[in-house]
């Protein structure tokens, strides 16, 4: 898995179309040349920025601040951008899991009992909110005792490296992937979350507060491995979805039998040409990440919904004897109905689809987090959508 931190080339060499929030249009209304208008996948008007290669910490940076609604690919095939969309999926997910982490931390202080006991001792300099802080006084804070506060920051990532290095659970590469995150976790934490860290450190509860900072940013790190399976389940979508791409273009142009599919895309230039006609056709893989902000009632949530359109997949008869079973006031389908009702377990994601969604609603249900993964069929597109949704 791909943690952004340590890339050299920052720029990821895969052409998008970055859909702006209202806030993202404000941050470039000084250069409104960069802004321009096109569709995004649900075939809306939208405004944003298109480009055949991004910086990637650039767009992380947008993802974090809420300035950037959607990103999204249209290609005639995406496997041989499968590391720039593993990249692009890891982006995402970092980029909600950095901009959560203080918030989380604020709650779990101002909820805690070490901050109320605090509060209690110290009437005259209740801390109730992060707005109590003065930046200004902060600043000067930390240039005055630099080197203090650079000390518990040490002691912060010791600890959590501590925990995970003797966590016997955790896998080896996995525990590497965690203790390179952690120095962009910890530099993205607000600073005046710090500030409420020096203020109760210098007590007797600094213990069992550094203890508490060390539990919340150990859970963040645990949540990446979220990262890992989503884009496991992701290529393997796109690798399914790819085929009866081209399947039906093959099958269309009778080029080849159904049953001799795979030996003819195993020919580079039997493959060239198929991509070739899905160009002319524009019979293009989408593939689009939405942030639209949309919060939670808890107000610190954030859903993001992955979709993958193909063209092709359902026949006639498997599409109108899913129709009847569907409810009245959804078009959604669930991957294991699918698979079940269409009787075809080779089609998009099967298999081993199957068990990364599996393993993903079990560590989701586990953690409180909001995971879904449904089919769309869209019959009068010719598509199937497959649409991932997750809250963090």
């Amino acid at each position: 898995m791909l943690n952004l931190e340590g890339k050299k080339d920052p720029y990821i060499n895969l052409p998008v179309s970055l859909v702006l929030t209202g806030d993202g249009l404000l941050l470039f209304a000084n250069n409104p040349s960069v802004i321009k208008k096109f569709k995004n996948r649900e075939g809306s008007l939208k405004q944003g920025m298109q480009s055949e290669a991004y910086n990637s910490v650039s767009v992380q940076k947008l993802v974090m601040n809420s300035y950037l609604e959607e990103i999204f690919i249209s290609l005639p095939d995406f496997l041989r951008k499968r590391m720039e969309i593993i990249d692009t999926n890891n982006l995402v997910l970092y980029g909600i899991l950095y901009k959560k982490l203080s918030p989380s931390l604020a709650t779990m202080l101002f909820e805690s009992n070490v901050l109320k006991d605090y509060n209690r001792k110290n009437p005259k300099s209740l801390i109730t909110s992060l707005n109590h802080v003065d930046r200004a006084k902060l600043d000067a804070l930390r240039s005055a005792k630099k080197d203090f506060f650079d000390m518990m920051e040490t002691e912060i990532k010791n600890e959590v490296i501590q925990r995970i290095t003797s966590n016997k659970e955790i896998e080896e590469e996995d525990k590497l992937v965690r203790m390179r995150s952690l120095e962009k976790f910890i530099n993205y934490i607000d600073k005046r979350i710090w500030y409420l860290y020096f203020v109760i450190y210098q007590t007797p509860l600094k213990d069992e507060i550094k203890k508490h900072f060390a539990d919340m940013i150990a859970l963040y790190l645990d949540r990446t491995k979220l990262a890992t399976h989503l884009s496991n389940l992701l290529m393997e979508f796109i690798q399914n979805a790819e085929k009866a791409h081209f399947e039906r273009i093959i099958v269309h142009q009778n080029m080849a039998k159904k049953s001799e599919i795979d030996k003819f895309l195993k020919n580079s230039e039997n493959r060239k040409w198929v991509i070739d006609e899905a160009k002319k056709r524009n019979q293009m893989l989408e593939l689009s990440w939405n942030m639209n902000s949309e919060r939670s009632s808890t107000g610190n949530n954030f859903k993001v919904q992955i979709s993958l359109s193909n063209f092709g997949l359902i026949d006639e008869r498997t599409r109108a004897s899913l129709a009847s079973k569907m409810k009245s006031d959804t078009s959604e389908i669930s991957v294991a109905s699918f698979y079940q009702d269409s009787g075809d377990t080779d089609k998009l994601g099967a298999g081993l689809g199957l068990l990364y969604i599996s393993y993903l609603e079990d560590i989701c249900k586990k953690e409180g987090i909001k995971f879904f993964c449904n089919i769309f069929p869209e019959p009068s597109k010719e598509k199937t959508t497959v649409k991932i949704e997750i809250t963090l």
